[in-house]
């Protein structure tokens, strides 16, 4: 039972990382103006307007385009992560804890708490069950398969 939800949120992580690689890839895609869809002009903009509102605060200063890397970055260690932590490796748990760092460090920057703190704990708390759920220990990651 363990290991069915091990790999159910494994595939959660996953499908979220892919989702974050899609939303980023797309936005930046239209910003360098590859293509235009009306409906992705308003993410863009709200993402302008907030890092309008907050970068006068923030450590580093973000544009959209740079913005939308990290949130691709963040796509990618999800994503892997996710696969490393089915496989049980020291990496995917690494990957997913660059993850958070990442998003905990996005609320750090710009010194704001928005609503998308509630993904944040939530990536947390899946976390924590899937170490559960994986046996409760450190994976080991110099024994080969």
């Amino acid at each position: 039972m363990k290991r069915v939800i091990a790999a159910g949120i494994c595939f959660v992580f996953f499908a979220f990382g892919l989702i974050r690689i899609g939303v980023a890839s797309a936005l930046s895609a239209q910003l360098l103006g590859y293509f235009s869809v009306g409906a992705f002009e308003e993410p863009i903009r709200d993402t302008s307007r907030f890092l309008n509102e907050h970068n006068t605060d923030a450590f580093i200063q973000l544009t959209p385009l740079p913005y939308f890397g990290i949130i691709f970055a963040m796509g990618v260690c999800l994503a892997l992560g996710a696969v490393g932590a089915f496989r049980k490796k020291a990496w995917g748990y690494a990957l997913i804890v660059a993850y958070l760092s990442m998003h905990a460090g996005l609320f750090l920057n710009f010194q704001t708490i928005n609503p998308k703190i509630n993904i944040l704990i939530g990536a947390i708390v899946l976390l924590l069950a899937l170490v559960w759920a994986n046996g409760g220990r450190a994976p080991e990651s110099t024994q080969r398969a």
